[in-house]
């Protein structure tokens, strides 16, 4: 009985001095949790970026959308020319480490040209054709304090085109066309940033690349017809691009930081107005 009341005693001697003092904050041992917020993101990253340079093959389907791209051609009365319609493209690549990504791109277009020449108004459009490309892109330096990273893109694009209507003038009826050629050949470069948001923390949960910077394109669009009633001959004259340098804007959606496939949103201002969407499947 005595030895209980003294353990009693000190017990309550301990708790009321305790209630007196300042608290420790818990934690005792400095190492837990093991994990913290910013760690967990690094583990994450360190993981994609592992897994992503394992995988080395990817292969993407992708569709654009071109509203108006002017072009400017050499002779005076040759005005006002552009280009719209739509490509489809399937891509192949190959990923090396993260830093080089050559490919290859093969699909068709359906596209249409427009221009002024003779005080006329000019349009042909030409039948859905073979599409043959290819191209390097690199990583050139990521900064570590940030994340983000500086990629460069090269490429170029052959598009081989059949004449479907040649109209003059606005008519409706086919122009009498003869020697038809429709050809288009674009050189492109473009230097991006890009950087990665994991949205929230999670395996998951989904992460985002959003991504900008300017392009530099240069293309040859050698399309013409002579009409076969007057002898004139109506042509491109290998126009050039009005305004080679434009901007870039796009966003690759993954939708769970394990998934095999992404999308991608983006648009195309300046030299040209153009949004494309496509999807990429990694091997």
């Amino acid at each position: 009985m005595r030895k209980n009341i003294v353990i009693a005693i000190i017990l309550s001697l301990f708790f009321a001095s305790a209630s007196f003092a300042a608290t420790v904050g818990g934690q005792a041992d400095m190492s837990v949790p093991e994990a913290s917020f910013f760690s967990k993101e690094k583990a994450i990253e360190y993981a994609m970026d592992s897994y992503e340079s394992d995988v080395k093959m990817k292969a993407s389907f992708d569709v654009e959308f071109i509203s108006k791209k002017e072009l400017h051609a050499s002779p005076a009365d040759d005005t006002n020319a552009r280009i719209e319609g739509q490509n489809a493209n399937l891509k192949f690549s190959m990923n090396y480490s993260n830093v080089l990504e050559p490919y290859i791109k093969i699909g068709t277009s359906n596209l249409r040209v427009k221009w002024e020449e003779h005080n006329q108004n000019i349009q042909v459009d030409a039948k859905p054709g073979f599409v043959l490309g290819g191209g390097l892109k690199a990583k050139l330096w990521e900064f570590a304090s940030t994340g983000i990273k500086l990629t460069m893109d090269g490429q170029y694009k052959d598009t081989q085109l059949d004449f479907d209507k040649a109209k003059i003038g606005g008519s409706t009826s086919t122009a009498s066309a003869t020697n038809e050629t429709f050809n288009i050949k674009e050189w492109q470069i473009s230097l991006l940033a890009s950087k990665k948001f994991i949205f929230p923390m999670g395996i998951q949960d989904c992460y985002t690349v959003p991504y900008m910077g300017v392009t530099y394109s240069d293309s040859e669009v050698n399309v013409e017809f002579s009409q076969s009633t007057t002898g004139l001959l109506y042509s491109t004259y290998n126009a050039s691009d009005k305004n080679p340098i434009g901007i870039v804007v796009g966003c690759d959606i993954i939708p769970s930081l394990s998934s095999w496939y992404l999308m991608s949103f983006e648009l195309r201002l300046i030299n040209e107005i153009a949004f494309s969407l496509s999807g990429t499947m990694k091997f």
